[in-house]
This record gives structure tokens, sequence and C-alpha cells, in this order.
């Protein structure tokens, strides 16, 4: 009885650490959402400019967009931990510069910052959504296109897990 009582308290620190404490000093995955970055560089501007005239809708704007982002970052399955240091990368700028693995959190705001500051969607058009996955907090994004709301998970993605239109779960 004394070993379950320590197993079940050692699983409610880790949950209490990895789903409450992460939230609060990891960036980009904190309680309150995303602020639309605003102060984007030439580079960033061009690339929105050329999904833009690439995209006759906004549905083909966000594929073109999630289709970019996996292009340049991706996510390994179980790779989170070794890469931990990359989680607290805050700088949009340095983080463009720096294609290769990236966070669920990380590839999230780079879409949300390609979303938010093209012509076919507003910040009020993109929710942040959490999920258990492979026992850690997994983040994706909700994007409404008309009025429809699509789940879009790069990490789970380019990680094998899931396709465009689908967040990954539990164990993928």
């Amino acid at each position: 009885m004394q070993i379950f009582i320590w197993i079940l308290g050692i699983a409610a620190v880790y949950f209490l650490l990895a789903f409450v404490g992460l939230r609060l000093v990891a960036p980009f995955m904190g309680f309150g959402g995303y602020r639309p970055p605003t102060n984007l560089s030439p580079e960033i501007r061009q690339t929105i400019s050329q999904l833009e005239s690439q995209s006759p809708s906004q549905l083909a704007y966000l594929k073109a967009a999630f289709d970019f982002t996996i292009s340049r970052w991706y996510a390994v399955r179980h790779k989170a931990a070794t890469q931990f240091f990359k989680l607290f990368r805050n700088n949009l700028e340095q983080i463009w510069r720096q294609p290769g693995y990236a966070h669920c959190t990380t590839q999230n705001f780079i879409l949300y910052a390609l979303l938010a500051n093209s012509k076919f969607f507003s910040a009020e058009d993109i929710k942040v959504a959490h999920v258990f996955l492979n026992f850690v907090p997994h983040q994706y994004l909700k994007v409404k296109v008309g009025e429809k709301w699509v789940d879009v998970d790069p990490a789970a993605t380019s990680a094998g897990i899931t396709s465009f239109g689908k967040c990954g779960r539990l164990f993928g």
C-alpha cells in the first residue's frame, strides 16, 4: 500500500510540473494564448506576401503556411527531452533564422505569426489548444476557416503522428 501511495505522489508531482509548471515558464505555452507579433522582419513579411499571392482562399493560405512551417521546422517523437533547452526560445527572428528541430509551441507560434499577419486571418480566428500526448502536454492550433474550425498540428504532422486537419493525441 505504501508503494502505491509513493507512485501516486510521484505521478501527481510530475503532472503538476509538466501540465502547470511548464505552461507558466515556457514561452508560447502559457494559459493566455498568443499575442500577434507586429514587428516582423522583412523576410517574414515577404514570406507572408508570397504565400498570400499563391493562395486563392483562406483554406489554401492555411495549407500553404502550414506546409511552409513543416518544411523548415520539424519535430521528432520523444526528442523533446533531449532538445529541452529549445523550448525556451522566444525570439521569432532568431527562430526564423534557425530552421530545424522545434517544439510544438515554437512551430505553432511561427504558423500563428504567418496566419495572424496575413490578409486571410486575424488573431481572433486562431485558438491555442492543448492535449495529452506521450506523457507531456502538447499544443496545436484551431483555425477558423469560414464558419468551421480546423485543427492544425505542424509538430505532430512533421513527426508522422497525424496529418493536416487533425491533431496528435494520447500516445501518437
